[in-house]
């Protein structure tokens, strides 16, 4: 009788368990799931704030055009002006300045103020805009690649890597993670918020990226930045994308062009790029800079306003920044001292103990950096640290 017991729960059991990847399988084959990708980085998007078709066109949400949130720089940004009754969003980059009205659906070009023929959304409390006609008027390329994992939605600005097939080779894992947490989220286990497409009657506005002074001050959070000397960026590149930490990296001018392969993956890694000098003075201080920041807008069409200068004279800060660069201040210093890997990774994780809001921390790419880097990376994570990504706003 035992037996008998034991063969009918486990028949049970499997009868649950088939009835279960059936009703996953059918939610996966009725569910259309879009995966956003810019450049050669899949977004960490939100249920919410998923790619959608609204009247025949595809709608992506404004954090595609926040790098802060993205960690790639598509070179256009966004904005917001709410007045009464009026909400009007922008989209802007050097080459001009789109501008809708949320409430009355229009789109209109700032400089000739011509009718663009287009709309802006509200979905999720969340602006969404028409993907096609963006990318149109700013220059930028789409796609979208049915995979095994949804289809891919990918935009290019030329600063990518990979052609779409590689692309999509490359990235297969991280695909997978993001169509079964959209799986999970359809399915209620993440309490998704309700999904329902606006024309402009909603009032909820974008939620913004906490600036460092915005930081939870209970939680920590740090913020890294690397000066490179050109020595190991690609080894530091590998520990940083293996933690899946982004970072603030500073070049030398001098080093530039023997690394612009790591400076190409980096950006295209979602990191941010800043020039290094170690002038003392401005006048030896802005030449370097001018030129760096020359090459890096020749070669790779890259516009960087910061600076780290290395051991400022007298006023060197002061006269770098009034001609336009922002200049890195930060808080703890653990570049390479010449101690071992165990003793260095030790003494940061001492200094970052007791600390709380958000923390600017130098390190360089010096071999012993680099070596206790990932193991730094991941006690941190084990201990509930965040890690922020730095942009000029921020300084």
């Amino acid at each position: 009788m035992k037996r008998w017991k034991r063969v009918l729960a486990c028949l049970c059991a499997a009868v649950l368990a088939v009835t279960l990847l059936a009703g996953t399988q059918a939610l996966a084959d009725s569910t259309e799931i879009y995966i956003m990708a810019e450049n050669d980085q899949i977004l960490d998007l939100p249920l919410e704030a998923m790619p959608v078709w609204i009247g025949g066109a595809m709608y992506v949400p404004y954090h595609a055009f926040d790098w802060t949130y993205t960690g790639v720089n598509l070179g256009v940004s966004y904005g917001q002006d709410r007045n009464g009754t009026e909400y009007k969003f922008t989209l802007y980059s050097l080459s001009g300045t789109l501008v809708f009205d949320i409430n009355a659906g229009t789109c209109v070009e700032q400089s000739s103020g011509e009718d663009m023929g287009m709309k802006a959304v509200l979905r999720n409390g969340r602006v969404f805009v028409p993907l096609a006609g963006v990318c149109r008027y700013f220059g930028l390329n789409y796609s979208y690649t049915p995979t095994n994992y949804g289809t891919l939605v990918r935009i290019t600005n030329g600063q990518e890597w990979l052609s779409t097939s590689q692309f999509v080779e490359s990235a297969v894992n991280q695909m997978r993670v993001r169509y079964n947490e959209y799986l999970k989220a359809m399915n209620g286990t993440s309490s998704p918020k309700p999904t329902s497409s606006s024309g402009g009657g909603s009032t909820s506005t974008p939620a913004a990226t906490p600036s460092p002074g915005e930081t939870d001050q209970r939680q920590l959070t740090v913020a890294l930045a690397f000066q490179c000397t050109g020595t190991g960026a690609e080894e530091l590149l590998d520990a940083l994308d293996a933690a899946g930490v982004k970072a603030l990296l500073f070049f030398r001018p001098e080093v530039l062009e023997e690394n612009e392969a790591a400076i190409r993956r980096a950006v295209g890694s979602g990191h941010t790029v800043g020039l290094s000098v170690p002038a003392g003075t401005a006048e030896e201080a802005l030449p370097a800079l001018e030129k760096g920041g020359r090459w890096l807008e020749d070669n790779l069409c890259l516009r960087t306003h910061m600076a780290l200068l290395e051991k400022p004279g007298s006023g060197a800060l002061q006269a770098v920044e009034n001609e336009g660069w922002v200049c890195w201040s930060g808080d703890l210093d653990a570049r390479d001292d010449g101690r071992s890997q165990s003793t260095q990774r030790s003494a940061l994780l001492s200094e970052l103990e007791d600390r709380r809001g958000t923390v600017l921390v130098l390190m360089d790419d010096s071999a012993n950096c680099t070596g206790m880097l990932q193991q730094a990376l991941t006690r941190m994570k084990g201990e509930g640290y965040r890690f922020r990504l730095l942009v000029e706003t921020d300084f």
